[in-house]
């Protein structure tokens, strides 16, 4: 996945080559994907551990 953002708070998620757009629009700068979910208001849940007896 590739992240962007821009200071006018747009956002764009690619999943895969970013070529197929030929170009990213103006103003949008490329950004981890941590500062992405922050921006964008992902929030990540974590899994729950397995228990003992495996399930």
């Amino acid at each position: 996945m590739r992240y962007f953002l821009n200071d006018a708070g747009g956002w764009i998620s690619l999943s895969g080559d970013a070529d197929v757009f030929g170009v990213i629009p103006d103003g949008y700068r490329e950004v981890s994907e941590a500062e992405y979910n922050a921006a964008a208001g992902v929030i990540t849940i974590e899994p729950p551990a397995p228990t003992p007896d495996g399930d």
